[in-house]
């Protein structure tokens, strides 16, 4: 039986549009000292009504595992080239590319989506499924008669009767219940956007969910490493607090930024846990000894395919930047729903040492200008910063958004001295 892992009602409204990054770290801030659910804090908010709500809840515990995912198809048939685009995953100019590329080889759509790393055959397949899923007569929570009956438009009764009247007349849904007067024009261009919505939505988990191969025995994280991911995940044992090489690099950069005039950042929970499982995965499953399909090399912002995080191959023209901002959002289930960026290290010692791994960053541009905010970082006002360390790799994330978790109480005060 396949796993399921809740997908997050922020993570829903994000993908189908329904609102941007920035309304959803507010609402998530407010929610933080109302203790509602997010729902309520966003139709408080003026940002949805009620009923914008009720219909991505419906969906939310299907969109746990991939099976489940697919089977939420609905709608007339779409190339798979406009479900690619409409989950997010490719822009239209490079669908465009691969459609080129696909002509100049004569390749199958999808062979080449794969050839170019866009796609892993997982995720391909899972996407035809789906096409043949809205093909077929099915029960699925997104037909527009069902988007109707949950945000209230209709009745069961009236939804009954309407589709009676469709197995006979042939015509649309949206038409019978319009000649019905069971609901308005302006009704069914609702359900129909709406549904549009929590398609993306749903294409969207499915690309998420198709990254890496499905758990088995043989691809499962050893057991050690997944009970050291759980213990950082849950802040217990070693990772309670900040170990003494942490807490000194994390000591060190804060002085270091206050001698170029920056201000100190407060420590993150939340960023002290993606920093930790990054430099266990760096050090357990060498993701940065990979290349992408390209034959571009990945660097110590990658992460592997052992975990239950998405995979990432990051390479130096940051094709895959996205990948490795969602981590905080990602890593913490949306506790910490900013973007993360970060500064990684490796040494072929035994062990790192802090004072090594500043100097480190303050020799390179680019890391020294996340530790200063400069260049392109200037006026990044970092206000979260959590650290990692590793065997021999050292990791620190920042990001914009005050950690909701706060500081790990032990200590952290004699990081700021």
């Amino acid at each position: 039986m396949a796993s399921s892992l809740k997908r997050h009602i922020g993570r829903i409204l994000l993908d189908g549009g329904f609102l941007s990054q920035k309304v959803l770290d507010s609402a998530l801030n407010e929610q933080k000292y109302t203790k509602e659910l997010l729902g309520e804090v966003l139709v408080r908010m003026g940002t949805l009504k009620a009923e914008d709500v009720a219909a991505p809840l419906l969906i939310q515990k299907h969109l746990g595992n991939i099976d489940d995912a697919v089977k939420m198809a609905a709608g007339e048939r779409q190339l798979l080239g406009a479900l690619l685009v409409q989950s997010g995953h490719v822009s239209n100019e490079q669908l465009f590319s691969v459609i080129d590329e696909q002509k100049r080889t004569g390749e199958r759509l999808g062979e080449v989506f794969i050839r170019l790393g866009i796609l892993t055959e997982r995720q391909l397949k899972a996407l035809l499924d789906f096409q043949t899923n809205q093909e077929a007569a099915h029960v699925s929570p997104l037909r527009l008669g069902d988007m109707l009956l949950a945000t209230g438009h209709i009745t069961c009764e009236q939804l009954q009767s309407a589709l009676a009247r469709q197995a006979s007349s042939h015509k649309k849904l949206g038409e019978v219940l319009v000649e019905a007067g069971y609901a308005t024009p302006n009704h069914v261009s609702y359900g129909v956007r709406l549904q549009k919505m929590l398609l993306s939505a749903v294409l969207a988990a499915i690309i998420s969910l198709g990254v890496s191969a499905p758990s088995s025995a043989e691809s499962s994280p050893e057991p050690v490493i997944k009970t050291l991911v759980s213990k950082v995940l849950n802040e217990s044992g070693e990772f309670s607090r900040l170990s003494e090489k942490e807490m000194e690099l994390f000591r060190l950069i804060n002085r270091y930024r206050e001698s170029q005039g920056l201000p100190a950042i407060e420590n993150s929970r939340s960023l002290n846990k993606v920093a930790r499982i990054h430099a266990i995965d760096l050090a357990e499953n060498s993701p940065a000894q990979g290349q992408d399909s390209r034959g571009l090399d990945c660097s110590l912002h990658s992460w592997s395919d052992k975990g239950t995080w998405k995979q990432v191959c990051y390479t130096k023209d940051h094709v895959y930047a996205e990948g490795m901002w969602d981590k905080p959002r990602e890593i913490t289930n949306f506790t910490y729903s900013g973007d993360g960026f970060e500064n990684a290290y490796s040494t072929g010692e035994q062990e790192v040492t802090p004072a090594k791994v500043l100097e480190a960053w303050k020799a390179s541009p680019s890391h020294n200008a996340v530790l200063v905010e400069s260049g392109v970082w200037k006026g990044g006002n970092h206000l979260a910063f959590g650290v990692g360390i590793y065997k021999n790799h050292a990791v620190m994330w920042v990001g914009a958004m005050v950690d909701p978790l706060g500081p790990m109480q032990t200590n952290i005060a004699l990081a700021k001295n």
